[in-house]
């Protein structure tokens, strides 16, 4: 009875959390319909909405719907100054063309919630993603990267507002209160305090990391893979909320030239899935990488580290 009753109040929280969720993204398809100035838009939010970490919300949807990344600027930005560049970035000037890159989303962003005292940094860092998977930071300026910390009930959260411009509900959700063990798989801040992470990582540890597209989480993986090891064996160990997706598993020397994995055994055990193979087709130095597919769509390179 008493499992019972938790449940049920999970349920309750959780339908309130998405019910106010929904309210929030209304209020955001209204604003469409009227021509409001930034200062229109924040009297606005406040006149609607009295609680702070719903606020954050709505600015951190309102963004994701109306601000679109400016690649035309970012690929000219070696033919301009950085004075204009940054001038393309100003509060105002992202909020009027409607369009920006990662600094002017993160600037915009902070602009809005300074203005509804709640307090908030933009962070400056490095991203890693499909194409770079290790951050040289000397060498990685295309990488360069600017998100938020936000204080909310006393709490830092993680919010970025680029990586959450989607249509897609399930991706824009991932990257408001991302959780730091996620964050830290593709984020890396030029300040590790706020990775927000008890033990922050070196840049090396960071490296050595896994890099995981966040689609692996989209798509009910639920966890952070591990590769487990025994004398002769192989464990490549994850967990997943459906059966509808499938994982292939492949190997290079080089981090260039892959191979599928011979002779995989998968085993489902205390919730968990194992591949087991064996240790001896393997070369000294291992790079792997992660396929996932199902019956209509199949995503490459989802996951890739080396040992």
């Amino acid at each position: 009875m008493k499992k019972q009753i938790l449940i049920l109040v999970f349920l309750i929280l959780t339908n309130f959390a998405y019910s106010q969720d929904v309210s929030i993204k209304s209020l955001v398809e209204k604003t469409n319909e009227l021509n409001l100035d930034m200062w229109d838009l924040t009297t606005f939010a406040e006149k609607n909405i009295k609680n702070k970490e719903q606020l954050a919300k709505f600015y951190y949807y309102w963004i994701g719907s109306n601000i679109k990344y400016d690649r035309e600027l970012l690929n000219k930005k070696e033919t301009i100054s950085n004075k204009e560049f940054w001038k393309t970035q100003k509060e105002n000037i992202v909020y009027n063309s409607r369009k920006g890159v990662c600094a002017g989303y993160a600037k915009l962003y902070s602009w809005f919630l300074e203005w509804a005292d709640i307090e908030t940094i933009v962070i400056s860092g490095h991203i890693r993603n499909q194409k770079n998977h290790y951050v040289k930071l000397d060498a990685d300026d295309n990488f360069r990267h600017a998100w938020n910390a936000i204080k909310i009930n006393g709490k830092w959260i993680l919010v970025d507002t680029t990586w959450g411009t989607s249509n897609n509900s399930e991706i824009s959700d991932f990257y408001f209160d991302i959780k730091p063990k996620f964050a830290i798989i593709t984020h890396f801040p030029e300040d590790k305090k706020w990775q927000l992470l008890e033990k922050p990582l070196s840049l090396n540890e960071f490296n050595q990391s896994k890099f995981i597209n966040s689609i692996w989480f989209f798509k009910g993986f639920s966890n952070i893979p591990k590769l487990k090891t025994d004398k002769e064996y192989f464990y490549f160990e994850y967990k997943i909320n459906t059966d509808n997706w499938k994982v292939d598993l492949l190997y290079s020397s080089d981090n260039l030239k892959f191979k599928t994995v011979d002779d995989v055994t998968k085993i489902d055990q205390d919730g968990n899935t194992y591949l087991k193979f064996p240790k001896n087709q393997m070369p000294e130095h291992i790079f792997f990488k992660v396929n996932i597919y199902n019956s209509i769509n199949a995503y490459d390179d989802v996951i890739n580290f080396k040992i």
